[in-house]
């Protein structure tokens, strides 16, 4: 649909010739009720072209304006952020954790060296709290550490903080008890407004995800995932638990070796944290470890020349080279049969069965010699005792 584009004065110029050719009066005065009537019909005609034209904006992204692009926001997924958190480098010396007393080294307060994770929540007591983006290690012999982090309201609302302002940190379970005698020490001014995003930043989004069917918004979602140390696999399912909702489930390296990573906890904290600045507003978003299924396997071979030990050793370094816990979340057996021929090339092994165990129903809930499938709420974790050779018939 095409605007109107009217000028009022030239409206009244036509009305005027109009009105003349229809009566034969030329001429009147100023004052006239002829010329008030022409005025009143200009100023209508243009009332209601602009009405029109509004309402033309309204409907498309490219034009529309405050709620109406909120609606056409919410046609492709995509919500108007809140400007409630900054994202603040060590490299650029804003924010550090110092003794109460800046004449003392942190060895004056604390009885040994404290290492703050990353994705760690500091709470400042105050309207703003501060998601660490890296490791902190507060060591003894030094005065100062600075930090790398987000700072986000804890009301959504906006904040300042003035150079040299102070906060003392509020002790964790996970801290020893006097960590409150550090201070969190602002170097530089920072400020937070709390405002919604502007109409110009808020349209770039929603033309992305109207021509690129929310790729954009998915792909930068993705990147900052992938970019998380240690990450070993992840799942990314939208609108799982309604509209609006992005379910992420991560196995980190640690998690898939071992069964168990202590540090998880700090990992999801620090996805969380991040993603809440690129993810649209109003995204309930759920990160998760999955469950574990123990993946059984057996296998068979001709070969006697080498051992069963050093069989099963190469199958577990296949199943770490074919399994990435995913969306797909599957395992193939001849993806481990190929990456086996790769590691062990002297040995003809075949596959001939895959199970995935549940250790909480104590059930086997999936059997293939082809291919083994589980939800994106479980990863398949595997052992050295659960590898045997197939016995013979």
């Amino acid at each position: 649909m095409s605007q109107i584009n009217l000028n009022r004065e030239n409206i009244a110029i036509n009305l005027t010739q109009k009105v003349a050719e229809a009566t034969g009066i030329e001429k009147y005065s100023q004052s006239s009720k002829m010329k008030l009537l022409i005025d009143l019909l200009s100023d209508e005609i243009t009332n209601l072209a602009q009405v029109y034209n509004s309402t033309v904006d309204s409907i498309y992204s490219d034009t529309a304006l405050g709620p109406d692009l909120d609606v056409k926001g919410a046609e492709y997924g995509v919500y108007r952020k809140i400007r409630n958190s900054i994202y603040i480098d060590r490299a650029d010396s804003m924010m550090r954790i110092r003794p109460k007393d800046s004449s003392q080294i942190f060895g004056d307060t604390i009885l040994e060296s404290i290492t703050i994770p990353r994705g760690e929540i500091i709470d400042v007591g105050s309207s703003f709290y501060i998601v660490t983006s890296e490791e902190v290690n507060i060591i003894r012999a030094d005065t100062s550490v600075m930090i790398s982090g987000t700072i986000i309201s804890s009301t959504d609302g906006g904040f300042n903080v003035n150079a040299g302002d102070t906060y003392e940190m509020t002790p964790r379970n996970r801290f020893i008890d006097n960590i409150n005698t550090l201070l969190i020490e602002f170097l530089k001014p920072v400020a937070i407004d709390g405002g919604e995003e502007t109409d110009d930043d808020f349209r770039e989004r929603v033309l992305l995800a109207r021509d690129g069917n929310n790729i954009a918004t998915i792909a930068a979602i993705e990147s900052v995932i992938i970019s998380t140390p240690q990450l070993n696999g992840y799942s990314l399912l939208e609108n799982k638990r309604g509209s609006g909702s992005l379910d992420v489930g991560i196995v980190t390296t640690e998690l898939q070796r071992k069964s168990n990573d202590p540090n998880i906890d700090s990992t999801i904290r620090s996805i969380r944290s991040e993603l809440r600045s690129i993810a649209p507003l109003g995204t309930n978003i759920l990160i998760f470890r999955p469950e574990k299924l123990n993946l059984q396997i057996k296998f068979s071979t001709e070969q006697t020349t080498v051992s069963d030990n050093n069989i099963i050793d190469s199958i577990l370094e296949a199943f770490k080279l074919a399994y990435r816990y995913s969306s797909m979340n599957n395992l193939f057996s001849t993806e481990l049969e190929k990456f086996l021929s790769t590691i062990l090339p002297e040995v003809s092994v075949v596959i001939t069965n895959l199970d995935l165990y549940d250790e909480a129903i104590d059930a086997i809930i999936s059997s293939s010699s082809n291919m083994v499938m589980a939800g994106t709420g479980y990863y398949m974790f595997l052992e050295e005792g659960d590898i045997s050779r197939e016995e013979d018939a």
